[in-house]
């Protein structure tokens, strides 16, 4: 069987991804959930490679590759979003509404339920197989225009990873300049890779351009460079994880001076906005809202946060929030919530988060609090 030298290069990144995604998954080394996620992101960019690469020489195979979804791109912009934040914080954990994230996929696998809604139809004697034509267009209409909700949710995520790691970088520790250089680079050959792809995308969807498009050039000007993104990912995230440890601290040494005037001012202010405004019942709150409140620079408050008051803002905001939550508990006005309910109210947007810094706080988890409150 001859394989033209094009998708040979496909089929050949899609075996060295696999292979780099299986070791990253069950590597020792490294943070699991880190390496678990980048895995997922290679294996996925390895299977759209296959999908595209393979020759098709069996009826079988044309079928496989058209109700079977070997083409996702919603997860993309989640994994390369989580994976940078579990490599800068080493308490990150995918919770309910992390995992909610990854819902859109049903958009990937939109045509192929049309294909197997169409071949039920068929077993069922709903539909006649001359049909079949039809159904076909209507899939490719849809794997066209698809593309444009893929690209967007792609770069959504990448400009969302770049403006954490630009909050993040001033805050980093000196051992954690390795892995915000990486990322920096991760998140950088991503954006070109989506500037190659808009470029292919834009004549891709006018209807005139696309037939010349594709006949000339067909998928290559996109799979080449996933195929390049695969081969540079998985070595070196690969290499990265074996050379990492997963104890990075969690802030830097003061390399900044903020006098003691600003210091005081800052912690005064964050404390005011807490106790008096209540600013930790919003549970989007961000450094950003709360430097918009107390009219400082978010920096100069991660900053004190971080160095005088060796915490991070999320778990300053957090033990606001605890408090508030045992407060509740003892309100006879808050018995008909759940714990979780009241957790939400508090200003907590999450169950998993709720629970690992009601523990990390208390050290006990909520359940048993609340038990040993009643029996006291």
């Amino acid at each position: 069987m001859t394989i033209a030298p094009l998708d040979l290069i496909l089929l050949l990144g899609s075996l060295q991804g696999s292979i780099l995604a299986t070791l990253l998954w069950f590597s020792p080394k490294g943070r699991g959930l880190s390496n678990r996620l980048l895995a997922a992101l290679i294996g996925l960019m390895a299977l759209m490679s296959l999908a595209v690469g393979m020759p098709i020489r069996q009826h079988w195979m044309n079928f496989a590759l058209e109700m079977l979804p070997f083409i996702m791109a919603m997860p993309i912009g989640p994994l390369i979003y989580f994976y940078t934040k579990s490599v800068l914080d080493p308490t990150f954990q995918l919770g309910l509404a992390e995992r909610r994230q990854f819902y859109p996929v049903v958009l990937d696998w939109g045509s192929r339920l049309i294909g197997w809604v169409f071949v039920g139809g068929v077993l069922l004697g709903f539909f006649r197989q001359e049909q079949g034509p039809a159904f076909g267009a209507i899939m490719d209409e849809y794997n066209t225009y698809i593309d444009i909700p893929r690209w967007i949710s792609v770069m959504t995520y990448l400009l969302i990873t770049r403006r954490f790691l630009s909050e993040f970088q001033p805050v980093a520790a000196d051992n954690q300049q390795s892995a915000w250089r990486w990322l920096r680079q991760f998140v950088n050959v991503f954006l070109v890779f989506q500037a190659i792809w808009l470029v292919h995308l834009v004549p891709y969807i006018v209807p005139s351009l696309r037939g010349p498009l594709l006949d000339t050039f067909g998928w290559y000007p996109i799979y080449i460079p996933i195929t390049f993104l695969i081969y540079w990912l998985g070595l070196k995230g690969y290499f990265y994880a074996r050379t990492n440890r997963d104890d990075l601290p969690r802030r830097k040494p003061a390399t900044t001076y903020v006098p003691d005037e600003i210091v005081g001012k800052t912690i005064a202010a964050l404390t005011y906005a807490m106790q008096t405004d209540a600013l930790y019942l919003d549970p989007e709150l961000t450094v950003e809202k709360v430097g918009r409140h107390v009219q400082l620079p978010p920096k100069t408050i991660s900053f004190v946060l971080n160095q005088h008051c060796q915490k991070s803002f999320n778990a300053f905001v957090n033990e606001y929030r605890i408090e508030a939550v045992k407060q509740r508990l003892t309100d006879r006005a808050s018995k008909h919530l759940t714990l979780t309910g009241i957790a939400f109210e508090c200003g907590f947007n999450s169950q998993a988060t709720f629970q690992r810094a009601f523990r990390q706080a208390t050290g006990r988890s909520p359940k048993e609090y609340v038990e040993q409150q009643t029996t006291s």
